[in-house]
């Protein structure tokens, strides 16, 4: 087990930058290492922000015991989301796997091995999360040392749930999708997303209102393992029947993993990845549909990609049903009553679009994730322009039967004029059509084709950090215009929008494609 662990530190170190910011020799090599741990630290950031806000909204409206299945719920959701967007095919295997299998470890320690790099850093995600909670109701809560019980149990076994519930539901739709001999990456990932998200849907759905406490205490996984029966605080007994349910769930999940190994190498081989690449031509005779239906294939070719860039395309298409389908009264009568403003639900809408549009797009990593075979781009006589309209057609694509729905439920539902649907309508098209070329435009001035993992390239590349960064200050800014001045400032968000779409093209076309 001790050389178990100081492998694990050891990959640790290189996969969070920290080996790469001591030793790199080039300067944009420290400069890429500081920029990725500035980002997770300023996530660390963000998120004990957000757990200091629902502690001190609880403690003033006297619901401080609802705190730990609150936050239990808030961190089994985010981080089974994020396992999923970071592919399962992670916990099989990764670029350090011929080096596992070559080092004097069982095999079963091997086959184990990403998982257990998955869990160490959820531990110490979760681990933090429930120190800072202990920590800001120490002199609340009462039980104390019941609580202290608790939040140890969670510590211990909330990590191992969230990795174990991602893989059984990952393994059970991959085995389903191979017996109907369904190959299809969107499908997958839509399949395993929504059957992981099905229990917090259902408590959202059914909620009788949208207030964030309700809906995360009712979908708790402490509620959903019986570790809390209608009552703010377990009992004993229920803390003894959430552990051993635990173990149960993780045993089992071990059980397939090491006795299903051969077949997850199989089943997230990446051969069909190589192939997608190498194999299609680009014919002259109708370029853009040539291009066009090179990037899907390529796009389609890895469950990572598609993982990563489909969940919002597909959260924009489902609550704008939800909003078409009328599903609930909430949805178009619902006011957000906040401590400096209040919300309707036409706003929230606006918001939840605007979201949805600017926070992923596939074209930030479009260029990078050619790899080396960006070569036969270069050498060919495609222009930039051609290229960059087929990468930035893909992810208009994903968007656009969830944005055509968005259209139709503001144009019924909110818009009291012809004017304000046609402000919407551009609006909403132009911030796509201004994400993808931003994505575009950052990647290739920040590319990087050689890469040894997909990871690489999709979440932790340059060019998807600086878009990412890019995109949260667009959110922030318009949801704050909106909030505030909404009549003035959208025409005028609009004017922004096409403004900067016309300077970026124009920088397009004096811009080449460069292997650097």
């Amino acid at each position: 087990m001790g050389k178990f662990l100081q492998l694990q530190k050891y990959i640790l170190k290189n996969d969070f930058q920290f080996s790469r910011l001591a030793a790199a020799n080039h300067r944009d090599d420290r400069k890429h290492a500081a920029l990725t741990l500035a980002g997770y630290c300023a996530a660390i950031v963000m998120a004990l922000g957000y757990i200091v806000y629902i502690a001190f909204d609880l403690y003033m409206n006297n619901q401080s015991t609802l705190f730990f299945p609150i936050l239990s719920s808030i961190l089994f959701w985010g981080l089974g989301i994020w396992t999923i967007l970071s592919g399962i095919q992670k916990l099989v295997f990764s670029s350090d796997t011929d080096l596992i299998f070559s080092m004097p470890l069982p095999s079963w320690q091997a086959k184990l091995f990403n998982a257990g790099k998955l869990l160490i850093l959820y531990f110490l995600i979760v681990a933090m999360t429930i120190v800072a909670g202990v920590m800001l109701h120490l002199f609340i809560l009462p039980s104390l040392g019941f609580v202290l019980l608790s939040a140890m149990i969670l510590i211990i076994t909330l990590p191992a749930v969230v990795i174990a519930a991602t893989f059984l539901i990952s393994l059970a739709v991959k085995t389903v999708l191979n017996l109907l001999k369904v190959h299809s990456n969107i499908i997958e990932a839509l399949l395993t997303i929504a059957l992981f998200l099905s229990p917090l849907l259902y408590f959202a759905a059914n909620a009788s209102s949208l207030n964030y406490k309700e809906i995360f205490y009712s979908s708790s996984p402490l509620n959903l393992f019986g570790f809390i029966n209608a009552q703010p605080q377990p009992e004993f007994p229920q803390v003894l029947s959430f552990l051993a349910i635990s173990i149960l769930i993780v045993l089992v999940a071990c059980y397939l993993f090491i006795k299903q190994y051969d077949f997850l190498i199989a089943a997230y081989s990446t051969s069909r990845k190589t192939k997608a690449r190498d194999s299609r031509a680009v014919s002259s005779n109708n370029l853009f549909k040539s291009l066009f239906s090179k990037e899907l294939q390529l796009y389609l070719s890895s469950i990572t990609y598609v993982s990563n860039t489909i969940l919002t395309p597909a959260l924009l298409l489902i609550g704008s049903l939800a909003y078409l389908l009328e599903l609930s009264p909430l949805l178009t009568n619902y006011t957000l009553e906040l401590s400096f403003i209040s919300l309707s639900s036409k706003y929230i809408f606006i918001l939840f679009t605007t979201v949805c549009i600017l926070l992923t797009t596939t074209t930030s990593s479009s260029l990078s994730f050619e790899g080396r075979s960006i070569w036969i781009v270069l050498t060919s006589p495609l222009s930039l322009i051609e290229l960059a309209k087929a990468k930035i057609a893909l992810n208009i694509l994903l968007f656009l039967p969830g944005l055509a729905c968005a259209i139709t439920v503001y144009v019924r539902s909110f818009s009291s004029s012809a004017t304000e649907s046609l402000l919407f309508i551009s609006f909403t098209v132009s911030s796509l059509l201004l994400i993808s070329i931003v994505g575009f435009f950052i990647n290739l001035k920040f590319p990087n084709y050689n890469w040894s993992s997909e990871m690489e390239v999709i979440k932790q590349g340059k060019s998807t950090i600086l878009t990412a960064m890019i995109s949260m200050v667009l959110i922030s800014a318009i949801s704050a215009l909106t909030i505030f001045a909404f009549d003035l400032t959208f025409p005028l968000l609009l004017l922004i929008n096409i403004c900067v779409i016309a300077w970026l093209i124009y920088k397009l076309k004096d811009s080449s494609l460069v292997l650097e």
